[in-house]
């Protein structure tokens, strides 16, 4: 299993994703299409078929519901959450859904997902110079070959600035503290729930705060200057986690002799 050159934390493999689901969202293909693009924070109307992106909801006051991947496949739409994020999605959909006929399904596929430098568009939903992530779909019998750990698998997703929320992180943050401004909001798309919020904050609003990844020795024990979100992943000897600093106080942060490095 090849690294890549950033610290050598990550390998090039597959892993079968158990906290993730597959909902299919069944309806008329167009009204699919039109529904989702009203209520995602991410522009439906850009994903090809066999193809998926990153994307969220809101509530109308721009607070984050839900996150997810949107999956285009056979030209029907699957939405990939996290299984404790389920019930929240559906329960913020629903009222909209039913006027367009629209339904969601559970599904049984295994989620599997895969670390390569292969230049391959399907099921990608992000890379950078050294590493693409991908998702696929896969039946029960399906096998894995070239296995890695969840930790490697979390440590990648990180390192491209990737937060995937729990059930805890409901309604607690909008889009431009948590890097999904970037990754899971198209500010070029028409309205969707608490739209004009994560709009005013981007374009009107001071950010004196910024959203990074922190590589720490095994000691760290955390700091009063940074919020660390989501879990904190032991890999080897070090810690590697998003965490939200002053940015002012980025200089200052990185003298601590157990951090390593912020991205």
């Amino acid at each position: 299993m090849k690294k890549d050159r950033h610290n050598n934390l990550i390998r090039f493999g597959s892993l079968e994703i158990s906290e993730l689901m597959v909902l299919s969202v069944i309806g008329e293909i167009k009204k699919v299409e039109e529904f989702l693009q009203g209520q995602a924070t991410s522009d439906i109307s850009l994903l090809s078929n066999n193809n998926c992106q990153l994307s969220s909801i809101c509530n109308h006051k721009g607070q984050v519901m839900a996150d997810f991947i949107v999956y285009k496949i056979n030209e029907e739409f699957k939405i990939i959450i996290n299984k404790n994020l389920k019930d929240t999605l559906i329960d913020e959909l629903k009222p909209f859904a039913q006027f367009s006929s629209i339904e969601f399904k559970a599904g049984t596929e295994k989620i599997i997902g895969s670390i390569s430098d292969q230049k391959d568009s399907c099921g990608v939903y992000n890379f950078n110079d050294d590493y693409q992530l991908k998702i696929e779909l896969k039946p029960d019998t399906f096998v894995l070959k070239n296995e890695i750990t969840s930790e490697e698998w979390a440590v990648a997703n990180k390192f491209q600035g990737i937060l995937f929320l729990d059930k805890e992180d409901i309604e607690k943050y909008r889009p431009l503290e948590i890097n999904f401004d970037k990754l899971r909001v198209s500010f070029d798309k028409g309205c969707y729930r608490g739209q004009e919020i994560v709009a005013r904050m981007k374009y009107l609003g001071i950010d004196r705060r910024k959203f990074c990844t922190f590589i720490a020795k095994d000691i760290f024990k955390g700091s009063s200057d940074i919020k660390i979100l989501g879990k904190i992943v032991k890999i080897g000897n070090k810690k590697v986690f998003n965490a939200i600093v002053k940015k002012d106080l980025i200089s200052e942060i990185l003298k601590l002799h157990d951090l390593e490095e912020v991205i």
